[in-house]
């Protein structure tokens, strides 16, 4: 994997794709595997650091049980709307192709409103771990900081 001064920077890689099966919007974004591990459910999700929050589509969050959860109301502005909804933790997997995936539990923003795909945002998540990108082969780079 990726090093840094001699050390270690992340533990694990991926391909990621240019588009999604079904993606609106033409141009290219990154797009990862994520497992969920209370369900076997494998997904492109969309590596967004600008989003404030991870968004977990609809039909994730109940597969997953957590549409109706407990967790703290939030409202967040998207690009479609403003939207209402709950903050939840989410036990989840970064696939690797090579070297080890990555589980962690990320915070999710969660609603029946919510029609788009899953995201994965920077507060909750991406600010919790390391990623690199190589765009000129698709490689994704991720692993647990030290």
């Amino acid at each position: 994997m990726l090093t840094l001064n001699g050390e270690r920077f992340t533990a694990g890689q991926s391909r990621f794709r240019d588009q999604a099966p079904g993606a609106l919007e033409p141009t290219a974004k990154i797009f990862v595997q994520v497992e969920f591990v209370n369900i076997e459910m494998t997904i492109l999700a969309q590596i967004d650091t600008g989003a404030a929050y991870s968004m977990l589509e609809a039909e994730v969050a109940e597969a997953l049980d957590i549409l109706d959860g407990e967790g703290h109301v939030v409202t967040v502005d998207t690009r479609i709307a403003t939207i209402r909804g709950r903050l939840e933790r989410v036990p989840i997997t970064l696939v690797a192709d090579e070297g080890e995936s990555l589980d962690i539990e990320a915070l999710f923003f969660v609603s029946r409103d919510w029609t788009g795909k899953t995201f994965l945002g920077y507060t909750g998540l991406l600010e919790h771990i390391r990623i690199a990108l190589d765009p000129p082969v698709n490689l994704f780079y991720f692993g647990q900081p030290r």
